[in-house]
């Protein structure tokens, strides 16, 4: 992750980046999970064993990143979305149940540990 940000113009320095090449550029990724949650516990300097058990993205949703230079020279990421399925909605598509577990243990119907 660190080699496509620096060919974007940030280079990582401990918890931050040194922005060398200042720009607006939208990356996208498409990956399952388990990476997203890698991905993002590095960006945000986060154990990504919190996002795995206490976090839950549905298939197809959308997870959105902003770089804010709130120093010269220096930039950080926020999250500003997270499992966004704002998408599926506009299309009358309910979101997939399937990275979720039963609400109730009683729920024969839904999925279990």
């Amino acid at each position: 992750m660190d080699q496509v940000l620096e060919q974007h113009g940030y280079v990582c320095q401990g918890g931050c980046y040194r922005v060398d090449e200042p720009n607006e550029d939208a990356l996208v990724f498409f990956c399952h999970f388990g990476v997203t949650c890698v991905i993002l516990s590095h960006l945000l300097g986060i154990s990504p064993m919190v996002l795995w058990h206490d976090f839950c993205a549905a298939p197809t949703s959308v997870t959105s990143l902003v770089t804010e230079d709130r120093r010269e020279d220096t930039a950080i990421f926020h999250m500003n979305a997270f499992c966004d399925t704002a998408h599926l909605y506009a299309n009358d598509e309910p979101p997939a149940f399937a990275a979720r577990f039963c609400e109730t243990f009683r729920d024969e119907a839904q999925r279990h540990d």
